[in-house]
């Protein structure tokens, strides 16, 4: 009997997760993704080398490969180009192009979250007219481009002079040519992992988040989180509703949003799955397959009624970037965890790129305590010692 065919719409060391999960269920996976070096290239029934970012190009794929399953991965140009392509052939688990639109472009989501009356700051389109739409809006100000990721091209304006060039900065930075504006919200960050079944919330799981080396991109996390139950219970109330009024298919509703006391607003929400290992995270605390939740609804299965989960164990997750360029020889830590690990992206001698363009590993320290997880994961940065020279 002939194997079922999954695509994988990505390639990198964020996407193997993802392939070891499907090939637990016995599948054949091919791969998709034009950095042929790629982690999961390597591992794949099947390497197709292709810019995955052009539906045009993921679409001759599919036509030609009689796949089952169609997998996005860890970027929005992954899930986005699936949803195009499953809007003709139907694969399971994506939403409807018009939906994925609407949560994953800054500028679409903010319009469907205002007229639903989702909590999020107040924004406004940016345009040459912008300077007076933002009249309404109160200092400092965010500026955005619409579709970009990891921080970039977004800029903070404290001064309504800074307006002009901040903007200019977010529309180079954009792949579509868009950006917003909107208030800038004093808090702490966070991100909500939910996984929508019957369009209502079956499981969560939150996640205390820091940007420390590089504004605006998340490089240390842990879980569990530190935010009060009433923001839980407040922010799934909230994903519960966008499900609904959305209609969004089962699967992974993944959300940031900023906590101030009892306060929250969310940022953006995404179908895809977070990067830089974040299911790791999870899992590595939990005992649960973040991966295994992640893919079942893109292969036409539920989710278990009741995941396997262990006691829960406090772990920090790091990103190691710099924000100047450096070739490292070799790094350590001095983190006070009882258990780290690593998981190095890049060989001794080769060039680290400034953050947000480039990291050296990701590093996952598990905590005795609550206590020295909440205290030691903001400083993880300053606890890594890069060596440049033998």
């Amino acid at each position: 009997m002939d194997r079922k065919r999954a695509l994988l719409v990505g390639s990198s060391f964020s996407a193997a997760p993802m392939f070891f999960a499907l090939k637990r269920y016995g599948l054949h996976v091919s791969v998709c993704g034009n950095s042929p070096g790629d982690p999961c290239h390597q591992y794949a029934d099947a390497s197709i080398p292709i810019d995955y970012s052009k539906p045009e190009e993921l679409m001759r794929v599919v036509e030609s490969g009689n796949f089952d399953y169609l997998v996005p991965t860890c970027n929005d140009y992954s899930y986005m180009s699936c949803a195009q392509v499953a809007e003709k052939y139907a694969f399971p688990g994506l939403d409807a192009y018009a939906t994925a639109l609407a949560l994953h472009t800054k500028n679409e989501f903010r319009k469907v979250a205002k007229t639903h009356a989702i909590r999020m700051p107040q924004f406004v389109k940016a345009s040459q007219d912008t300077r007076n739409a933002v009249e309404h809006l109160n200092l400092p100000l965010l500026v955005k481009p619409t579709d970009s990721f990891s921080g970039r091209g977004v800029t903070k304006v404290c001064d309504a002079r800074e307006l002009d060039a901040a903007i200019a900065d977010a529309l180079a930075a954009s792949r579509s040519g868009e950006a917003i504006v909107e208030e800038f919200i004093e808090g702490t960050l966070h991100s909500h992992s939910a996984f929508i079944q019957d369009q209502s919330v079956a499981l969560d799981y939150f996640v205390d988040e820091f940007c420390t080396v590089y504004p605006y991109q998340v490089n240390c996390s842990n879980h569990p989180s530190a935010l009060p139950e009433s923001v839980r219970v407040g922010v799934r109330a909230e994903m519960d509703r966008m499900a609904k009024v959305l209609a969004l298919k089962d699967g992974l509703l993944h959300t940031q949003f900023l906590c101030k006391g009892d306060q929250f607003w969310i940022i953006e929400c995404m179908r895809r799955c977070p990067g830089d290992l974040y299911g790791s995270l999870v899992e590595r605390s939990t005992g649960v397959d973040y991966a295994d939740l992640y893919v079942r609804p893109f292969i036409d299965m539920r989710f278990p009624a009741t995941p396997t989960a262990g006691v829960v164990k406090n772990v920090g997750r790091h990103t190691i970037s710099r924000s100047e360029p450096l070739i490292a020889f070799a790094f350590s830590h001095r983190i006070p965890a009882s258990k780290v690990e690593t998981v190095p992206l890049k060989m001794s001698g080769e060039r680290l790129d400034p953050a947000p363009f480039d990291k050296l590993a990701i590093l996952f320290a598990e905590f005795e305590s609550q206590k020295l997880m909440l205290e030691t994961t903001p400083n993880f940065a300053e606890l890594i010692d890069i060596r440049t020279h033998g």
